[in-house]
């Protein structure tokens, strides 16, 4: 066998294997009371099933006509909030539990557990999603915007996605053999039994801003899709909550807009946002950044596309971005703003990727980066094409 159709199997076989199959959409969960009632006077009072609607992935039945009359005129107003996952750990965790329900600032919210409905109630500013203000493009951010596309390769095509991806083990204490053999042995400070389990995640970039985010658990997968494109009369974006083992959702407004955060969060997606002319680019002067131990010295640059802002500390003689800071969920759920390094550029997709980055204490390291993408050769100092 020659050696064209050895890489060509090679290539095959390193590929990013496709989405696993999913769910089909999940059974909508009923909501044990009259929504707009209990909003309106605090009053628990369930409904019947000749006035009921859906809305999102919940189910809801009214004690009243004008109940009924409300909550089709304003669903959004009265239904379940952020989607209906936990309000402490935002719109896209898991859904929380309609029996663990709260009435706060006159919105409807679920909770996974106890615990999270405690945390949230004394400070629910400090959990919920909030718009950042916008500002005017001015000239310094268009200029640094110009070199950071250059030094990415963001301006050149690529119709094909792009996926930084991470493959890690993890140990976790097995916890029933652990019980079984303390029973047994009568041994309080047993051993405790690790089983292994192989942890895979993923970003995607696909043409048209379609942006996924996907966790595998052994067997098990997770995901979140949507397009942020401008909807056109061919295609609908596909906005869904997708898993091998939960029944899939589609996302609301409000799980739209945090899953946009997530998404401008990424280089890769910011890097091809650059080319969209609706975003506001300003330049925010000079500045040293901490990240952990180090300083980092640079020029910012500010980007704002509805409703969140990202800022760049950028190397302004090539246009390198060497840290990002956002508002993002800190590692208790609340938002914060947060600085990140962004380091070890992948130089071989459609794209120039970070494959890691860290604020200090924690750092996320990707593997790999795959894409059928040819970049152009470029400088590697300046990035210029050569």
């Amino acid at each position: 066998m020659g050696m064209l159709p050895l890489l060509a199997i090679a290539a095959v076989l390193c590929m990013t294997p496709p989405l696993p199959t999913h769910m089909p959409p999940a059974q909508r969960v009923l909501f044990p009371f009259d929504p707009v009632i209990l909003l309106g006077s605090g009053e628990k009072m369930e409904g019947v099933a000749t006035r009921e609607a859906d809305y999102g992935g919940f189910h809801y039945r009214f004690a009243t006509e004008a109940s009924q009359r409300a909550f089709a005129a304003m669903p959004a107003r009265f239904a379940i909030a952020c989607g209906g996952g936990c309000a402490r750990m935002g719109p896209l965790s898991d859904a929380g539990d309609v029996q663990r329900f709260e009435v706060a600032n006159d919105r409807l919210y679920i909770f996974a557990s106890d615990a999270c409905r405690a945390s949230f109630l004394k400070e629910p500013a400090a959990f919920l999603e909030v718009a950042d203000d916008p500002f005017p493009t001015d000239q310094r951010g268009i200029e640094l915007a110009t070199i950071a596309r250059r030094w990415l390769r963001a301006d050149a095509a690529c119709p094909k996605e792009i996926v930084v991806l991470a493959t890690r083990e993890e140990k976790s204490a097995d916890l029933a053999n652990d019980v079984v053999n303390n029973v047994v042995n009568n041994v309080v400070n047993n051993v405790v039994n690790k089983v292994v389990h192989k942890v895979r995640d993923e970003m995607r970039l696909a043409p048209n801003l379609t942006f996924t985010v996907l966790n595998a658990w052994n067997d098990d997968a997770w995901w979140t899709t949507a397009c942020f494109s401008p909807a056109d009369d061919k295609a609908t974006p596909m906005n869904f909550k997708r898993s091998t083992a939960q029944g899939e959702q589609p996302l609301d407004e409000s799980q739209i807009e945090a899953f946009r955060r997530v998404a401008m969060l990424e280089p890769i997606f910011l890097s091809r946002l650059l080319l969209q002319s609706d975003v506001k680019l300003a330049g925010g002067g000079t500045e040293n950044w901490k990240v952990g131990e180090k300083v980092l010295t640079g020029e910012i640059l500010k980007m704002h596309w509805k409703g969140v802002t990202v800022e760049w500390l950028l190397k302004p003689a090539t246009g390198q971005p060497v840290a990002q800071r956002a508002m993002k969920r800190s590692r208790d759920a609340r938002f914060a703003l947060v600085t990140e390094s962004l380091a070890e550029w992948n130089d071989t997709a459609g794209v120039r990727v970070p494959m890691v980055r860290t604020d200090g204490v924690t750092m996320r390291k990707f593997d790999a980066v795959e894409s059928d993408c040819k970049p152009e050769a470029t400088d590697a100092v300046t990035g210029a094409p050569q």
